[in-house]
């Protein structure tokens, strides 16, 4: 599966203080993946911009789909697609 748009709609806006909540979608061309996403307040938030912390939470739970456990290469992205301070 290849990710060719990621799409990020926050419900809470985030702040490092608050954390904040939304759905990140990772756009494929044989559909979407969605994923509900909470990034909690605290130092790591602090660290992040809204886009990097939501797309590392997606990715969190990315990597425990067991889809992703037995194929570490079940889920690749397009160039481009990452911002360029998401380290995978």
């Amino acid at each position: 599966m290849i990710v060719k748009r990621i799409d990020i709609t926050p419900i809470q806006e985030f702040t490092p203080e608050t954390g904040g909540s939304g759905k990140v979608s990772f756009v494929t061309d044989t559909g979407d993946v969605i994923f509900n996403c909470q990034i909690k307040p605290g130092r790591e938030a602090e660290k992040r911009n809204a886009v990097l912390a939501f797309i590392t939470e997606a990715m969190r739970q990315v990597q425990r789909m067991p889809e992703y456990r037995i194929s570490k290469s079940y889920m690749k992205f397009a160039p481009g697609v990452l911002p360029a301070e998401f380290a995978l």
